[in-house]
């Protein structure tokens, strides 16, 4: 890609949802920790964790849901 040439609004939704698994993988070894651990030690508060968690399902959706809306008017990326 061209450093001019931005990515396609639906590329750009890829690119986020991919880039936001990182911090779904902090707040998932947070939890899960958070059995052995005391909560200051963890790299993520709990509360902020299951809203990353929470953030992450309502991104994925949103994606799914562009991807529909593209197909449907013949404007999807192509696989």
């Amino acid at each position: 890609m061209e450093r001019d040439q931005l990515p396609s609004p639906m590329r750009f939704l890829e690119i986020l949802t991919d880039r936001f698994g990182a911090l779904e993988a902090v707040a998932n070894s947070s939890i899960k920790l958070a059995r052995y651990a005391p909560e200051d030690e963890l790299a993520m508060d709990l509360l902020v964790a299951e809203a990353v968690l929470e953030f992450g399902c309502t991104l994925r959706e949103a994606a799914e849901s562009a991807m529909e809306w593209a197909r449907a008017r013949g404007v999807a990326p192509l696989a």
